[in-house]
């Protein structure tokens, strides 16, 4: 189990095991937050699954992890007061990927030994995120789940709710959503391309015999082409980075539903992660297992208008 960070912002938690099966745990992973003079933030958090099928799987993970740690100690100040920071990161996040790849690919000619990892970076920034991945590992995002936002405001700031309950209802947009659980990444394995394809559904892929047989990982072939997506996010969103480990066991919609009914229970989301990653070697986890939950919540300093927050707080 590991530990979490949180500010007035963030809610992180963190978790990771070697599962019921595996000796040790080559999964590896990061997170940092980082502000400039004027309190601008932005996030990286980073999950790599070293590949068990080869003999240097954790070696692998650490390289890349290790990789983005450096990258990103020596860059973060200069990038976070770019204009555009998340894009200045997809720049130079896809030139880090093809090093990585070639310093693990270079490695394992140096040892003799194969050595392979996933890869799957997500970026955070005042509503935007972006996405960098490589393997099998998922970034999740559930979008419409206003819970944890209004535990978060019920607790903390209960005088901005009075504020905003006090609003006329006339001059206020409420949305009614249910939740909706969205992968943002895409599966680089075989069974990834025939449930794309449509020769396979996702619950076959689960339990398919080839499941493990990736066509893209880091560490293998010269060269890579990671997938590379962005977007926007609101505060009440929820954010999952997982290794296979973890989203194999269980279906995107049970996914959801855990994490809904987890959220009802437990006040933060280091609670969520270590149950969840119980739970997981409860169901016989036969994999290493490492899983993220972030939120990224607007404090009160940062509030422009409270008629931005106000549809978070409908009837649960």
């Amino acid at each position: 189990m590991e530990s979490f960070i949180m500010n007035k912002n963030w809610q992180i938690g963190i978790a990771s095991h070697q599962g019921t099966k595996k000796d040790k745990n080559e999964d590896s992973f990061f997170h940092h937050v980082s502000s400039d003079n004027h309190g601008n933030e932005i996030a990286l958090f980073a999950v790599a699954d070293g590949m068990g099928g080869y003999q240097l799987g954790d070696a692998a993970s650490q390289i890349a992890i290790s990789s983005i740690e450096k990258w990103w100690e020596k860059r973060r100040q200069k990038i976070v007061k770019r204009k555009n920071p998340l894009q200045q990161i997809l720049t130079e996040g896809e030139k880090i990927i093809q090093q990585i790849n070639k310093t693990i690919k270079a490695t394992s000619n140096y040892t003799g030994k194969k050595m392979g990892t996933t890869l799957s970076l997500l970026v955070l920034n005042k509503g935007e995120y972006a996405v960098i991945h490589i393997g099998d590992s998922r970034v999740y995002r559930m979008k419409g789940w206003n819970y944890g936002l209004k535990q978060y405001f019920d607790q903390k700031v209960p005088h901005l709710v009075d504020s905003l309950n006090q609003i006329d209802e006339q001059q206020t947009e409420i949305l009614e959503s249910e939740p909706e659980l969205m992968k943002l990444t895409e599966d680089h394995s075989w069974v990834g391309k025939q449930v794309e394809n449509g020769q396979m559904s996702e619950e076959e892929a689960r339990n398919h015999p080839k499941r493990n047989v990736l066509t893209q990982c880091l560490g293998i072939d010269s060269k890579v082409q990671p997938y590379i997506s962005k977007g926007t996010y609101q505060s009440a969103d929820l954010f999952l980075l997982c290794s296979d480990g973890f989203y194999t066991l269980f279906s995107d919609e049970e996914i959801k539903n855990m994490l809904i009914n987890l959220e009802k229970e437990y006040s933060s989301l280091q609670a969520i992660s270590d149950y969840l990653i119980n739970f997981s070697n409860f169901s016989d986890a036969f994999d290493n297992v490492t899983l993220m939950l972030i939120r990224n919540r607007v404090s009160a300093t940062q509030v422009k208008s409270k008629r931005t927050l106000l549809p978070f707080f409908k009837g649960i």
